[in-house]
Protein backbone atom coordinates (compact mmCIF):
# COMPACT_ATOMS: atom_id res chain seq x y z
CA UNK A 1 0.00 0.00 0.00
CA UNK A 2 1.18 3.59 -0.72
CA UNK A 3 -1.04 6.21 0.68
CA UNK A 4 -0.21 9.64 -1.07
CA UNK A 5 -1.64 13.73 0.12
CA UNK A 6 -2.82 15.99 -1.96
CA UNK A 7 -3.29 19.42 -2.13
CA UNK A 8 -5.49 21.77 -4.53
CA UNK A 9 -4.22 25.03 -3.09
CA UNK A 10 -7.41 26.52 -3.42
CA UNK A 11 -8.09 29.69 -1.78
CA UNK A 12 -11.90 29.84 0.13
CA UNK A 13 -13.67 33.03 0.77
CA UNK A 14 -11.67 35.45 3.05
CA UNK A 15 -8.80 34.11 3.17
CA UNK A 16 -5.22 35.68 1.59
CA UNK A 17 -2.74 34.62 -0.92
CA UNK A 18 -0.24 34.12 2.19
CA UNK A 19 -2.47 31.83 3.50
CA UNK A 20 -3.01 29.39 1.27
CA UNK A 21 0.71 29.56 0.52
CA UNK A 22 1.64 29.04 3.91
CA UNK A 23 -0.67 26.45 4.59
CA UNK A 24 0.53 24.62 1.05
CA UNK A 25 3.83 24.60 2.37
CA UNK A 26 2.87 23.11 6.21
CA UNK A 27 0.66 20.68 4.45
CA UNK A 28 3.68 18.94 2.82
CA UNK A 29 5.93 19.37 5.67
CA UNK A 30 3.61 17.42 8.12
CA UNK A 31 2.32 15.15 5.03
CA UNK A 32 6.08 13.71 5.85
CA UNK A 33 6.17 13.68 9.06
CA UNK A 34 2.81 11.68 9.55
CA UNK A 35 4.62 9.12 7.08
CA UNK A 36 2.42 10.09 3.62
CA UNK A 37 4.87 8.55 0.85
CA UNK A 38 3.99 11.37 -1.34
CA UNK A 39 2.27 14.95 -1.32
CA UNK A 40 0.61 15.76 -4.53
CA UNK A 41 0.53 19.54 -6.15
CA UNK A 42 -1.81 20.60 -9.28
CA UNK A 43 -1.70 23.07 -11.35
CA UNK A 44 -4.05 25.85 -12.12
CA UNK A 45 -3.70 29.91 -13.83
CA UNK A 46 -6.03 32.83 -13.23
CA UNK A 47 -8.88 31.18 -10.83
CA UNK A 48 -9.12 30.92 -7.07
CA UNK A 49 -9.17 27.50 -7.83
CA UNK A 50 -6.07 26.74 -7.36
CA UNK A 51 -3.09 28.85 -6.73
CA UNK A 52 0.08 26.86 -7.92
CA UNK A 53 0.68 27.80 -11.32
CA UNK A 54 4.13 26.56 -11.64
CA UNK A 55 4.21 22.82 -10.16
CA UNK A 56 8.21 22.49 -10.48
CA UNK A 57 9.02 25.68 -8.20
CA UNK A 58 6.64 24.46 -5.94
CA UNK A 59 7.53 20.50 -5.86
CA UNK A 60 11.32 22.17 -5.32
CA UNK A 61 10.27 24.13 -2.50
CA UNK A 62 8.81 20.64 -1.01
CA UNK A 63 11.50 19.14 -1.85
CA UNK A 64 14.17 21.29 -0.23
CA UNK A 65 12.02 20.98 3.48
CA UNK A 66 11.62 17.00 3.45
CA UNK A 67 13.93 14.09 3.39
CA UNK A 68 12.24 11.10 2.43
CA UNK A 69 9.13 12.39 0.89
CA UNK A 70 8.20 12.32 -2.51
CA UNK A 71 6.63 14.92 -4.09
CA UNK A 72 4.35 14.89 -6.95
CA UNK A 73 2.54 16.56 -10.11
CA UNK A 74 -0.73 15.93 -10.61
CA UNK A 75 -0.34 17.23 -13.21
CA UNK A 76 1.50 19.34 -15.00
CA UNK A 77 -0.62 20.66 -17.76
CA UNK A 78 0.85 19.47 -20.47
CA UNK A 79 0.15 20.95 -23.71
CA UNK A 80 0.71 24.73 -22.42
CA UNK A 81 4.46 24.29 -22.13
CA UNK A 82 7.94 23.96 -23.99
CA UNK A 83 8.93 20.36 -23.47
CA UNK A 84 12.46 20.39 -23.64
CA UNK A 85 12.10 23.34 -20.76
CA UNK A 86 9.72 20.44 -19.17
CA UNK A 87 11.87 17.74 -19.64
CA UNK A 88 14.65 19.73 -18.54
CA UNK A 89 13.28 20.38 -15.21
CA UNK A 90 12.17 17.54 -14.84
CA UNK A 91 15.20 16.06 -15.10
CA UNK A 92 16.81 18.83 -12.64
CA UNK A 93 14.55 17.56 -9.61
CA UNK A 94 14.82 14.15 -10.19
CA UNK A 95 18.31 14.74 -9.86
CA UNK A 96 18.47 17.43 -6.90
CA UNK A 97 15.99 15.10 -4.67
CA UNK A 98 18.04 12.08 -5.33
CA UNK A 99 14.77 10.56 -7.01
CA UNK A 100 12.11 11.91 -4.93
CA UNK A 101 10.19 13.50 -7.61
CA UNK A 102 7.05 12.17 -9.46
CA UNK A 103 5.61 13.60 -12.67
CA UNK A 104 2.11 13.48 -13.26
CA UNK A 105 0.70 15.62 -16.06
CA UNK A 106 -2.77 16.50 -17.20
CA UNK A 107 -4.47 17.53 -20.40
CA UNK A 108 -5.71 20.48 -19.37
CA UNK A 109 -9.65 21.63 -19.19
CA UNK A 110 -9.32 25.41 -18.46
CA UNK A 111 -9.62 27.64 -21.46
CA UNK A 112 -8.25 30.72 -20.52
CA UNK A 113 -5.10 28.82 -19.82
CA UNK A 114 -4.87 28.03 -23.53
CA UNK A 115 -5.71 31.50 -24.86
CA UNK A 116 -3.18 32.87 -23.04
CA UNK A 117 -0.15 30.53 -23.21
CA UNK A 118 -0.97 30.53 -27.48
CA UNK A 119 -2.56 26.79 -28.09
CA UNK A 120 -5.28 25.38 -29.79
CA UNK A 121 -7.60 24.27 -27.33
CA UNK A 122 -9.19 21.40 -29.51
CA UNK A 123 -5.55 19.70 -30.30
CA UNK A 124 -4.85 19.29 -26.74
CA UNK A 125 -5.52 15.62 -26.96
CA UNK A 126 -2.50 15.57 -29.46
CA UNK A 127 -0.23 18.01 -27.96
CA UNK A 128 -0.67 15.84 -24.88
CA UNK A 129 0.57 12.51 -26.28
CA UNK A 130 3.31 14.01 -28.44
CA UNK A 131 4.73 16.23 -25.74
CA UNK A 132 4.42 13.40 -23.34
CA UNK A 133 6.84 10.71 -25.75
CA UNK A 134 8.82 13.34 -26.52
CA UNK A 135 9.68 13.95 -22.37
CA UNK A 136 9.82 10.54 -21.39
CA UNK A 137 11.36 8.99 -24.43
CA UNK A 138 14.30 11.63 -23.47
CA UNK A 139 14.72 10.28 -20.02
CA UNK A 140 15.95 6.39 -21.52
CA UNK A 141 17.61 8.56 -24.75
CA UNK A 142 19.36 11.81 -22.88
CA UNK A 143 18.13 13.30 -26.54
CA UNK A 144 15.24 15.10 -27.56
CA UNK A 145 13.83 15.94 -30.40
CA UNK A 146 10.50 16.36 -32.80
CA UNK A 147 8.26 15.47 -35.95
CA UNK A 148 7.89 18.84 -36.19
CA UNK A 149 3.51 18.06 -36.17
CA UNK A 150 2.52 20.44 -32.87
CA UNK A 151 6.58 22.17 -31.96
CA UNK A 152 9.68 22.11 -34.40
CA UNK A 153 12.79 22.69 -32.73
CA UNK A 154 16.10 20.63 -33.77
CA UNK A 155 17.27 17.40 -31.79
CA UNK A 156 19.31 18.42 -28.54
CA UNK A 157 21.21 16.54 -25.87
CA UNK A 158 19.05 17.37 -22.39
CA UNK A 159 20.83 17.51 -19.41
CA UNK A 160 21.02 16.45 -16.45
CA UNK A 161 20.73 12.85 -17.03
CA UNK A 162 18.18 10.84 -14.88
CA UNK A 163 19.31 10.13 -11.19
CA UNK A 164 16.66 7.94 -11.24
CA UNK A 165 16.51 4.38 -13.19
CA UNK A 166 12.80 4.94 -14.20
CA UNK A 167 11.13 8.41 -13.32
CA UNK A 168 7.80 7.94 -11.70
CA UNK A 169 5.17 9.14 -13.90
CA UNK A 170 1.42 9.26 -14.34
CA UNK A 171 -1.29 10.89 -16.08
CA UNK A 172 -5.18 11.50 -14.91
CA UNK A 173 -7.39 9.75 -17.33
CA UNK A 174 -10.76 10.31 -16.91
CA UNK A 175 -12.27 10.29 -20.68
CA UNK A 176 -12.31 6.54 -22.49
CA UNK A 177 -10.14 8.34 -25.12
CA UNK A 178 -7.09 9.24 -22.61
CA UNK A 179 -7.76 5.50 -20.79
CA UNK A 180 -7.13 3.78 -24.25
CA UNK A 181 -3.76 5.79 -25.23
CA UNK A 182 -2.33 5.31 -21.89
CA UNK A 183 -3.32 1.48 -22.03
CA UNK A 184 -1.80 0.96 -25.57
CA UNK A 185 1.47 2.97 -23.99
CA UNK A 186 1.26 0.87 -20.71
CA UNK A 187 1.00 4.04 -18.69
CA UNK A 188 0.09 4.69 -14.96
CA UNK A 189 -3.16 6.50 -14.98
CA UNK A 190 -4.76 8.32 -11.82
CA UNK A 191 -8.40 7.54 -11.53
CA UNK A 192 -10.50 10.68 -10.21
CA UNK A 193 -12.41 10.77 -7.44
CA UNK A 194 -15.62 12.48 -8.96
CA UNK A 195 -16.27 8.60 -10.28
CA UNK A 196 -18.10 6.04 -8.51
CA UNK A 197 -16.62 2.19 -7.72
CA UNK A 198 -18.79 0.78 -10.43
CA UNK A 199 -17.49 3.52 -13.06
CA UNK A 200 -14.04 3.03 -11.36
CA UNK A 201 -13.84 -0.84 -12.37
CA UNK A 202 -14.96 -0.68 -16.03
CA UNK A 203 -12.40 1.75 -16.31
CA UNK A 204 -10.04 -0.20 -15.08
CA UNK A 205 -11.49 -3.21 -16.87
CA UNK A 206 -10.96 -1.12 -20.18
CA UNK A 207 -7.34 -0.39 -19.55
CA UNK A 208 -6.82 -3.83 -18.83
CA UNK A 209 -7.61 -5.28 -21.93
CA UNK A 210 -5.76 -2.95 -23.99
CA UNK A 211 -2.75 -3.35 -22.32
CA UNK A 212 -2.90 -6.74 -22.55
CA UNK A 213 -3.12 -6.57 -25.65
CA UNK A 214 -0.27 -4.46 -26.29
CA UNK A 215 1.67 -6.79 -24.33
CA UNK A 216 2.03 -5.10 -21.12
CA UNK A 217 2.32 -6.74 -17.82
CA UNK A 218 -0.68 -5.18 -16.03
CA UNK A 219 0.55 -6.22 -12.22
CA UNK A 220 3.65 -4.06 -12.77
CA UNK A 221 1.58 -0.91 -13.51
CA UNK A 222 1.41 1.65 -10.75
CA UNK A 223 -2.22 3.35 -10.70
CA UNK A 224 -3.35 5.57 -8.10
CA UNK A 225 -6.81 6.18 -7.01
CA UNK A 226 -7.27 9.59 -5.76
CA UNK A 227 -10.18 10.52 -3.00
CA UNK A 228 -11.67 13.55 -0.97
CA UNK A 229 -10.98 12.47 2.81
CA UNK A 230 -12.61 13.43 6.00
CA UNK A 231 -11.88 12.07 8.45
CA UNK A 232 -13.45 12.11 12.28
CA UNK A 233 -14.88 10.10 14.82
CA UNK A 234 -18.41 12.53 14.76
CA UNK A 235 -19.56 11.24 10.78
CA UNK A 236 -22.01 14.41 10.31
CA UNK A 237 -19.06 16.99 11.34
CA UNK A 238 -16.99 15.35 8.82
CA UNK A 239 -19.80 15.67 6.52
CA UNK A 240 -20.90 19.24 7.47
CA UNK A 241 -17.04 20.60 7.41
CA UNK A 242 -16.27 19.01 4.25
CA UNK A 243 -19.47 20.65 2.91
CA UNK A 244 -18.33 23.99 3.85
CA UNK A 245 -15.50 23.90 1.95
CA UNK A 246 -16.66 22.01 -1.17
CA UNK A 247 -19.85 24.12 -2.00
CA UNK A 248 -17.72 26.81 -2.56
CA UNK A 249 -15.00 25.08 -4.35
CA UNK A 250 -17.27 23.25 -6.80
CA UNK A 251 -19.19 26.46 -7.69
CA UNK A 252 -15.08 28.09 -8.15
CA UNK A 253 -14.55 24.88 -10.52
CA UNK A 254 -17.34 25.39 -12.79
CA UNK A 255 -16.87 29.35 -13.49
CA UNK A 256 -12.77 28.31 -14.20
CA UNK A 257 -13.54 26.59 -17.54
CA UNK A 258 -16.52 27.41 -20.18
CA UNK A 259 -16.92 24.01 -21.48
CA UNK A 260 -19.55 23.35 -19.47
CA UNK A 261 -21.60 26.22 -20.97
CA UNK A 262 -24.14 25.44 -23.76
CA UNK A 263 -22.59 27.66 -26.02
CA UNK A 264 -19.52 26.73 -26.19
CA UNK A 265 -18.19 24.30 -28.83
CA UNK A 266 -14.78 23.52 -27.94
CA UNK A 267 -14.22 19.81 -29.80
CA UNK A 268 -12.65 17.44 -27.73
CA UNK A 269 -13.86 17.26 -24.39
CA UNK A 270 -17.06 15.53 -25.29
CA UNK A 271 -16.56 13.03 -22.48
CA UNK A 272 -16.32 16.24 -19.79
CA UNK A 273 -19.77 17.58 -21.68
CA UNK A 274 -21.41 14.42 -21.24
CA UNK A 275 -20.89 14.31 -17.83
CA UNK A 276 -22.17 17.81 -16.94
CA UNK A 277 -25.20 16.47 -18.56
CA UNK A 278 -25.48 13.36 -16.60
CA UNK A 279 -24.78 15.94 -13.67
CA UNK A 280 -27.71 18.56 -15.13
CA UNK A 281 -30.01 15.56 -15.26
CA UNK A 282 -29.26 13.98 -12.09
CA UNK A 283 -29.88 17.36 -10.00
CA UNK A 284 -26.15 17.72 -9.10
CA UNK A 285 -25.70 21.20 -10.78
CA UNK A 286 -27.17 22.13 -7.37
CA UNK A 287 -24.27 22.38 -5.20
CA UNK A 288 -25.83 21.23 -2.65
CA UNK A 289 -26.84 17.66 -4.24
CA UNK A 290 -22.97 17.83 -5.66
CA UNK A 291 -22.05 17.59 -2.31
CA UNK A 292 -24.07 14.62 -1.72
CA UNK A 293 -23.29 12.89 -4.29
CA UNK A 294 -19.32 13.55 -3.04
CA UNK A 295 -19.53 12.15 0.28
CA UNK A 296 -21.31 8.72 -1.09
CA UNK A 297 -18.23 8.22 -2.94
CA UNK A 298 -15.41 9.49 -1.27
CA UNK A 299 -14.30 8.43 2.42
CA UNK A 300 -16.13 11.05 4.30
CA UNK A 301 -17.14 10.02 7.51
CA UNK A 302 -16.03 7.87 10.98
CA UNK A 303 -12.76 5.89 10.50
CA UNK A 304 -14.86 2.46 9.68
CA UNK A 305 -16.68 4.33 7.57
CA UNK A 306 -14.00 5.46 5.31
CA UNK A 307 -12.37 1.97 5.59
CA UNK A 308 -15.26 0.36 4.34
CA UNK A 309 -15.32 2.99 1.37
CA UNK A 310 -11.50 2.92 0.06
CA UNK A 311 -11.64 -1.03 0.47
CA UNK A 312 -14.65 -1.19 -1.86
CA UNK A 313 -12.53 0.60 -4.77
CA UNK A 314 -9.65 -1.18 -3.76
CA UNK A 315 -11.41 -4.62 -3.96
CA UNK A 316 -13.02 -3.62 -7.79
CA UNK A 317 -9.87 -1.88 -9.17
CA UNK A 318 -7.20 -3.89 -7.74
CA UNK A 319 -5.50 -0.34 -7.17
CA UNK A 320 -3.70 -0.22 -4.05
CA UNK A 321 -2.26 3.15 -4.03
CA UNK A 322 -4.60 5.18 -2.74
CA UNK A 323 -3.80 9.56 -2.89
CA UNK A 324 -6.38 11.46 -0.59
CA UNK A 325 -6.99 15.16 -0.58
CA UNK A 326 -8.10 16.84 3.36
CA UNK A 327 -8.12 20.42 2.64
CA UNK A 328 -12.29 20.23 3.03
CA UNK A 329 -11.22 19.76 6.70
CA UNK A 330 -11.54 23.40 8.06
CA UNK A 331 -8.89 24.73 9.78
CA UNK A 332 -4.58 23.65 9.50
CA UNK A 333 -5.27 22.20 12.59
CA UNK A 334 -8.02 20.27 11.28
CA UNK A 335 -6.71 19.14 8.87
CA UNK A 336 -3.89 18.20 10.13
CA UNK A 337 -5.63 15.98 12.75
CA UNK A 338 -8.05 14.57 9.81
CA UNK A 339 -5.13 13.43 8.01
CA UNK A 340 -3.51 12.13 10.82
CA UNK A 341 -6.45 9.76 11.97
CA UNK A 342 -6.59 8.60 8.16
CA UNK A 343 -2.55 7.28 8.58
CA UNK A 344 -3.42 5.99 12.30
CA UNK A 345 -7.41 4.37 12.28
CA UNK A 346 -7.59 3.72 8.81
CA UNK A 347 -4.38 3.19 6.48
CA UNK A 348 -2.83 0.21 8.96
CA UNK A 349 -6.81 -1.51 7.86
CA UNK A 350 -6.88 -1.17 4.50
CA UNK A 351 -5.84 -4.58 3.00
CA UNK A 352 -4.92 -5.54 -0.68
CA UNK A 353 -7.42 -6.55 -3.20
CA UNK A 354 -9.76 -8.81 -2.63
Amino acid sequence: MKFGNICFSYQPPGESHKQVMDRFVRLGVASEELGFDTYWTLEHHFTEFGLTGNLFVSAANLLGRTKKLNVGTMGVVLPTAHPVRQAEDVLLLDQLSKGRFNFGVVRGLYHKDFRVFGVNMEESREITQDFHKMITNSFKTGTISTDGKHIDFPSVEIYPTTYSKEIATCMTAESASTTEWLASQGLPMVLSWIIGTNEKKAQMELYNEIATEHGHDITKIDHSMTFICSVDYDREKAREVCRKFLTSWYDSYVNATNIFSDSNQTRGYDYHKGQWRDFVLQGHTNTNRRVDYSHNINPVGTPEECIEIIQRDIDATGITNITCGFEANGSEDEIVASMERFMTEVAPFLKDPQ
